[in-house]
């Protein structure tokens, strides 16, 4: 109880908790196309800046060691020697990874293609529910593949089919809009690709409007 009376205010139960409004809800199919193109904005606006910074450093180091190898004596120029080759090694690393990760994504695409979800969107969270026929006597199954992003005390759903909820009062959540898509970034590493057209234009307008003024700079509009 100490956890939630930090959470929620003393003497509230989870029952009690008054849950965002609603601006926005829908239904759409996952396309590749849509999947690719929100990947590709991720890419270009977390990953790729990230792999400059990181390589930027190495670089850097690289440098050092390498101007402490030509200055250094004769004798002395294992260790600089050593550490130009752990930055190259470290650079080969982070590109190698940015490459298998992109890979394994482009793998993905097919097989979360063609998948109905129900979406919507709150003023303090999105509930993202696969509608793919669920067996009746799977309820272990879809327990497991329910998940909640922060806060970590789950809130109890009523929905059948597997849910994710994003809690967009959490720090490490992003949202991004594009012309044609809403980005949810998670942690800088998990993406959730949202079409605009699960919703009408008021309802797109009304997230836009309400969400950016809430989440501040977490709410980035590339249009």
């Amino acid at each position: 109880m100490g956890i939630l009376n930090e959470m929620f205010g003393d003497g509230e139960s989870l029952s009690e908790i008054k849950e965002g409004d609603l601006l926005a809800a829908g239904d759409y199919v996952s396309e590749k196309e849509i999947m690719l193109s929100g990947y590709k904005e991720f890419r270009k606006r977390y990953i790729m800046k990230n792999l400059i910074l990181r390589l930027f450093i190495v670089a850097v180091a690289t440098a050092s060691a390498v101007f402490m190898t030509v200055t250094s004596p004769a004798d002395d120029k294992m260790i600089p020697v050593f550490c130009v080759v752990l930055c190259v090694f470290i650079a080969v690393y982070f590109i190698s990874q940015n490459v298998q990760n992109k890979k394994k994504y482009m793998a993905s695409l097919d097989g979360l293609s063609g998948i109905p979800y129900h979406v919507e969107i709150y003023t303090d969270k999105i509930k993202i529910s696969d509608m793919s026929p669920v067996e009746e006597t799977a309820e272990e199954v879809k327990e497991e593949n329910e998940t909640e992003i922060s806060p970590e005390e789950e809130i109890p759903q009523e929905e059948e089919n597997p849910t994710t909820v994003i809690h967009l009062d959490s720090q490490i959540v992003d949202l991004l809009e594009k012309e044609n898509i809403f980005i949810l970034v998670v942690r800088k590493a998990y993406l959730f690709i949202v079409p605009k057209s699960a919703f009408s234009q008021e309802d797109t307008q009304k997230v836009r409007e309400k969400l950016s003024n809430i989440m501040g700079i977490r709410y980035k509009k590339y249009i």
